[in-house]
């Protein structure tokens, strides 16, 4: 599980806490029923509440009051909220997810067969809600949000606009995107590219409108979870460098071929 916004180390400890108390509560788990979930924007409302879901790879994330605040990974428990009929986090699905699929009053009955289960699920319940507790209590703004999450663009619509504010950092999942200064074409966005970070970092106006070229789903990440994001993810950073490198280049190759034109 990965909560964003800022977060102190502690929250990182719990984190890795919970991960333990989940593998080692559910070791003895029988498979539950393996379900390829296809992509949709709310998960429990296709579901029924009383089913549980063991992650096992794909893109899920939880919103609250429409901001994107937890991505779930590998081995997270997922709809223990639901099954109890309690408020809960919009879970969305990007793509599709691979999952185990269970009962809740199966996986309910398998906790609480022995005292030494009990003892682990109250432990992982107590640091569940302490980290959920912990990030609402720190992170929780009354002020507008950007439109964040998983966006979808028609071709020919503009993702960013030359000029606009830098509220968010961007990544495309699938298709491609034009960047254009001016009007002028001056580069290609393809997927897993990060883009729209330097006026992010600078604190300057959007430098140039990028388009869908074709259908886009992309990824949006304001800019305080982003910053979050490249602290806790070395591998981040690299592909912000290899992007910056990649723009270099294309940058420094016009700059070449207009030289020699002019010559």
């Amino acid at each position: 599980m990965l909560l964003l916004g800022e977060r102190p180390q502690y929250v990182d400890q719990l984190t890795e806490r919970l991960t333990k108390l989940s593998g080692k509560l559910f070791e003895a788990l029988p498979p539950g029923q393996p379900v390829v979930l296809k992509r949709t924007n709310d998960l429990y409302a296709l579901e029924p509440s009383d089913r549980l879901f063991i992650v096992r790879s794909g893109n899920l994330c939880g919103h609250y009051d429409n901001r994107l605040c937890v991505y779930f990974e590998s081995d997270d428990l997922i709809g223990l909220s639901q099954c109890y009929q309690l408020p809960s986090l919009r879970i969305a699905i990007e793509d599709s997810a691979e999952v185990q699929q269970y009962e809740a009053d199966l996986i309910l009955r398998f906790v609480n067969d022995t005292k030494e289960r009990q003892a682990i699920w109250t432990s992982y319940l107590i640091t569940l809600i302490t980290l959920f507790q912990d990030a609402f209590g720190r992170n929780h703004r009354q002020v507008a949000q950007p439109n964040t999450g998983f966006l979808h663009f028609a071709a020919g619509q503009n993702i960013i606009n030359q000029g606009d504010e830098a509220q968010e950092v961007f990544s495309i999942l699938n298709g491609k995107a034009e960047v254009f200064v001016d009007d002028i074409r001056v580069g290609a966005v393809l997927a897993d590219e990060i883009f729209g970070e330097m006026a992010v970092f600078t604190g300057e106006k959007r430098s140039a409108t990028v388009r869908a070229e074709t259908d886009c789903t992309v990824l949006a990440v304001p800019q305080a979870d982003f910053i979050s994001l490249i602290q806790s993810h070395p591998q981040t950073t690299m592909t912000l460098i290899e992007n910056m490198a990649r723009s270099i280049k294309t940058l420094n190759g016009q700059l070449t071929q207009s030289h020699v034109t002019r010559s």
